[in-house]
């Protein structure tokens, strides 16, 4: 009996496990970066192809995908993440916003390249001494809102 009650929760399990999730792709993902010796974290947004610069660490998105609305939340992001030279920053912000610096060589190398999803952030994460990156979520981009038209009344006034 008990074997047999086994078998069922099993098959239960596998026929519930066996609709896979489906994923749209989006051009931005919302990573969280903690700065494990401040204990401050700041939420990045990074577009596809767009690197980040966040510390010492240049962020770069390949692809982000996000499962749609009706389904289990599940993001996943292929991130390439490499050490550059340090950057001196007084605030998150300026940590956010550095520019013009030198990344990937033998003195800054890539320190993390694969995919990392939001349910599981420690499967596959960067390890750093001083940061952690992890992604909350994929998203598209807001839709610009373009001026109103001007009417012919308008342009008549002119």
């Amino acid at each position: 009996m008990r074997i047999m009650v086994s078998a069922l929760a099993l098959a239960a399990l596998v026929g519930g496990a066996g609709h896979a999730a489906t994923f749209v792709q989006k051009d931005t993902a919302t990573l969280r970066a903690l700065d494990k010796i401040t204990g401050r974290s700041t939420d990045i947004d990074v577009k596809v192809g767009e690197p980040v610069v966040f510390g010492s660490l240049k962020v770069e998105l390949q692809v982000c995908y996000q499962t749609p609305p009706e389904e289990a939340p599940e993001s996943a992001a292929f991130l390439k993440i490499a050490s550059t030279q340090p950057v001196a920053v007084e605030t998150m912000e300026a940590a956010v916003d550095a520019e013009d610096v030198e990344t990937v060589s033998e003195d800054n190398p890539e320190l993390f390249s694969g995919w990392m999803y939001a349910s599981s952030p420690g499967l596959s994460a960067l390890e750093h001494p001083v940061y952690d990156i992890w992604v909350i979520r994929c998203a598209a981009p807001e839709p610009v809102k373009l001026a109103p038209r001007p009417s012919e009344e308008d342009a008549e006034f002119e």
